[in-house]
């Protein structure tokens, strides 16, 4: 367990690196999930159900941590009356 938490406290944030400022498509999200799930193979041998052990350790999918990111990045903005301009023509800009 103490490699699962190496794993998801360094690994993770390197391998997400910026992932809330940019937009992850679909085969880079296969890419890191790919990574993320050779890391356990080694940690843990090989296994039928990685659903399961990822289930079992709490780590979630590669969208779904960037998703969260994004979140936390785009509160963060709002927060700050700063970048609240910037962040209502990025809206402006997608809509």
């Amino acid at each position: 367990m103490i490699t699962v938490q190496l794993l998801k406290s360094y690994c993770l944030p390197f391998i997400l690196y910026a992932a809330e400022a940019v937009s992850l498509s679909s085969t880079n999200c296969r890419v890191l999930e790919h990574c993320i799930n050779r890391a356990l193979c080694r940690i843990f041998g090989p296994c039928d159900n990685m659903d399961c052990l990822r289930s079992c350790i709490r780590l979630d999918y590669v969208k779904v941590l960037s998703e969260r990111k994004y979140t936390i990045f785009i509160d963060g903005m709002i927060g700050d009356a700063r970048y609240f301009n910037l962040l209502l023509v990025h809206v402006s800009h997608i809509t």
